[in-house]
């Protein structure tokens, strides 16, 4: 049991506890977490995109606890062999977008004009001239 990773262990995040939630409280979300909080939690953990069980995604995907692998289409379900409700993408290519999420389009900063020009100086009389010499050997 002590294997179980944090949303699976038992009241007061300890290894195989008495398995009763308090009410209202999901499975697997032992810490108190929502299932939502428990896909950010794996994800920083593992470095995959992680979803939670009822995200509808079509990807592949296994259970963070147990390994097992499905390709889903539909709704996420909780994992077949050990209950888990969190997921990691394990395909390639770009994180899947769950239906029904908002994409958030972040609009390119503008690009400022820019003027390259050579042999402008950029100081003053009391700036120092700069030779730049090629093939100088320092001993």
């Amino acid at each position: 049991m002590s294997s179980l990773p944090p949303q699976r262990r038992g009241p007061g995040n300890q290894p195989g506890g008495s398995g009763a939630r308090p009410a209202g409280q999901q499975p697997g979300s032992a810490r108190g977490m929502s299932p939502a909080q428990g896909a950010l939690d794996a994800e920083r953990r593992l470095g995959l995109p992680c979803y939670f069980a009822g995200q509808r995604i079509s990807a592949i995907v296994g259970c963070v606890a147990c390994q097992f692998q499905i390709n889903n289409r539909a709704a996420l379900p909780t994992c077949p062999d050990c209950g888990e409700m969190i997921w990691a993408y394990l395909g390639s290519g770009p994180r899947p977008i769950p239906e029904g999420d908002v994409v958030e389009t972040v609009a390119a900063p503008a690009t400022p004009s820019v003027t390259v020009e050579d042999g402008v100086s950029i100081g003053g009389a009391a700036a120092p001239i700069v030779q730049v010499e090629e093939g100088v050997k320092l001993d």
